[in-house]
């Protein structure tokens, strides 16, 4: 009897105390920590929903390192429902197709030539109105200008608030929210949220504080990305092409429409496979030129400029779980994969869209078992990581650099059937990963159980071997194989 009345006093002063933290403290139903692209669009989805959320950002404000910028069909839709998609189309670049090339070639006149195309993909033709078909395409739109398009949707909701200069110190997760503790400027502060979402990036601090290993492997070669305003004197109508050679490999896209004989912007993506180069020497200009030469093509010597650069070391890596309690992770501090062709920020860019509709269904719709659905949240997008992004990054890795050009071209299973060029087949190779990159509501959720019976609606298995026969799945493989 004693045992049972101390429970119920630690359970009283339990409640008094987060009484008086609620009593004195600010409160949303979410708290973001991450003012990235997942944690803004994560925010403005959920303002989309009526929910108000507080977003807590480390930084002083957006981020203008070279960094993802490639948004494929799927999340393509869901800046449709953000309401943010005409924008992008507006301001960034479409694409359909890419190439994948030699190293540069000396024209014995001074020049440097453009590498023998060794494959290309197509997914779909210009119309005569000069767009594409809806659907085959990918919109090109630095990630520093979607964070700013994001921030700037989410301050005019008036539904989400976002601090910068703000610090997460601690979480305290009880039986009704969580006590979120921040720091700026020096000063503590208690947020109180029925729900936390971590979207802080690689390092996340939530993940740590919630103690979720983060598994994997990281490989030995860095990325220097690199963005360098030039002219140049003709584009291919789809420019992006990656440059295969097993050392200096790398990516080459530009970051706004190219028009031949005015200065443009391009993203040239290098190779550092020199393990006894450190960072700071790999950034120092002139290091950065003498890479530079060997990716720019034109004559010499190279009238180019360089904006910005920012080494990258990269890894392929994975949460052991992306939900505990009432804390969510999403994006990188779930899942981290090589950048080779942006697969990473489109995947938490899916992460967030579903994760905001299961917090919709949750705290407007009452959604009957929240901690399932979260566990499935969980399992649905991990599946997804495992099963589709994780492997298909590193092969596209692998394949820039594990073999000598001619021999690429000549062995590799992705370069023969692009040359095949067999419709079928590209569906094939490509479907599996659009079917089940977007996630379905549906797909999560279980009818209300009556005792000794529960059932789900659907089930990962389901969409796994559903192949769309539809246009849109021709268009993943832009970039992504």
């Amino acid at each position: 009897m004693n045992g049972g009345m101390e429970i119920l006093a630690k359970v009283d002063a339990a409640n008094t105390q987060t009484e008086e933290i609620t009593n004195h403290c600010r409160e949303a139903p979410v708290v973001i920590v991450g003012a990235g692209p997942v944690g803004l669009l994560l925010a403005l989805l959920l303002a989309r929903k009526n929910v108000h959320s507080i977003v807590i950002e480390k930084g002083d404000g957006v981020d203008t390192s070279p960094r993802g910028l490639l948004h494929y069909p799927p999340v393509l839709e869901v800046f449709k429902t953000a309401g943010i998609y005409d924008t992008v189309v507006e301001h960034g670049f479409c694409m359909a197709g890419n190439s994948w090339r030699k190293p540069l070639a000396d024209d014995g006149n001074g020049n440097n030539l453009l590498g023998e195309r060794i494959a290309k993909l197509q997914t779909c033709e210009l119309r005569t109105n000069g767009t594409y078909p809806e659907g085959q395409f990918c919109v090109g739109f630095v990630q520093s200008k979607l964070v700013a398009l994001l921030l700037e949707e989410v301050n005019r909701t008036k539904l989400a608030q976002v601090l910068f200069d703000t610090t997460l110190v601690d979480i305290d997760q009880d039986a009704a929210g969580v006590n979120v503790t921040i720091e700026s400027a020096g000063k503590p502060e208690v947020l109180r949220t029925q729900y936390l979402a971590g979207c802080d990036g690689g390092k996340s601090t939530v993940r740590k504080l919630l103690g979720i290993q983060f598994s994997g492997f990281s490989w030995p070669e860095r990325l220097i990305a690199t963005d360098v305003r030039r002219v140049v004197s003709s584009v291919d109508p789809n420019p992006a092409y990656f440059v295969v050679d097993p050392v200096h490999w790398g990516v080459v896209v530009p970051l706004e429409k190219i028009t031949p004989g005015e200065p443009g912007l391009w993203r040239y993506a290098m190779a550092v496979a020199d393990p006894s180069i450190t960072d700071a020497a790999a950034e120092d200009d002139d290091y950065v030129e003498q890479l530079l030469l060997k990716y720019i093509d034109g004559p010499r010597p190279s009238t180019h400029t360089t904006v910005r650069k920012r080494v990258y070391r990269i890894h392929q890596l994975l949460a052991s779980t992306m939900h505990r309690g009432r804390v969510v992770l999403a994006g990188d501090a779930a899942h981290l994969n090589n950048p080779i062709a942006g697969l990473g920020l489109c995947t938490g860019l899916l992460d967030v869209d579903i994760l905001a509709q299961a917090l919709h269904a949750i705290l407007n719709e009452q959604y009957h078992d929240p901690q399932d659905l979260l566990a499935e949240y969980s399992a649905v997008r991990r599946y997804v990581f495992q099963t589709f992004v994780n492997p298909q990054s590193a092969a596209n890795k692998l394949r820039l650099h594990e073999n000598e050009p001619d021999r690429a071209a000549e062995e590799d299973w992705y370069f023969r059937a692009l040359r095949r060029a067999d419709p079928t087949e590209m569906m094939k190779i490509h479907g599996p990963l659009f079917v089940n990159w977007k996630t379905d509501l549906q797909r999560l959720m279980k009818t209300q159980p009556t005792p000794g019976h529960e059932v789900l609606l659907t089930s990962i298995e389901e969409t796994a071997d559903t192949v769309s026969s539809g246009a849109a799945v021709r268009s993943v493989g832009i970039l992504a194989q």
